[in-house]
């Protein structure tokens, strides 16, 4: 008769399954490696046919190489920039919506596209917002649309009118 012998089983301790990353966390972590110059992680979230386009200036980029080269020879040096700044913005949680000069009503995002919302010091030391529309493929920045625009003092006619908010 055989003898009976116990046999023992060696369980894996129970893992708590990861919680795939929010599009917020990816953008908070998108803009402070754009602040860090962290090129390993900024080109681990930029897809490889990236193309970002500055349509104020009619520029297009394409790849990440250009996208590194353009933050690499920024004049002066791209300036640290506080990604935890109150001020940065990421919209794309719920569908938003823009009027254009013509009056004409656009989508500013969708399940793949968002905005961010910045300020960034430019070489003269003034500050200016730095506003980029964003559409992500296979989970990376595939298109990005940005567009810059200095801070200015309210015109003289608008006085009376409005509230002047405190800007940081």
């Amino acid at each position: 008769m055989p003898s009976a012998r116990r046999r023992t089983t060696h369980l894996e301790p129970l893992r708590e399954p990861e919680m795939p990353e929010s599009k917020q966390d990816f953008f908070r972590r998108y803009v402070k490696a754009i602040a860090d110059m962290d090129f390993p992680a900024l080109q681990q979230m930029i897809h490889p046919e990236y193309v970002g386009d500055y349509p104020q200036s009619g520029e297009r980029f394409h790849g990440f190489e250009s996208f590194r080269f353009q933050l690499e020879k920024y004049p002066g040096g791209l300036p640290a920039a506080r990604y935890d700044d109150p001020n940065t913005r990421i919209l794309g949680d719920e569908e938003r919506w823009a009027i254009s000069p013509g009056y004409t009503v656009l989508p500013l995002e969708s399940p793949e596209r968002f905005t961010t919302v910045t300020r960034a010091p430019y070489p003269d030391g003034s500050r200016w917002w730095v506003v980029s529309i964003l559409t992500m493929k296979d989970d990376k920045v595939w298109h990005a649309e940005t567009y810059f625009a200095p801070e200015f003092e309210p015109p003289e006619w608008r006085k009376g009118i409005v509230e002047i908010i405190q800007r940081d």
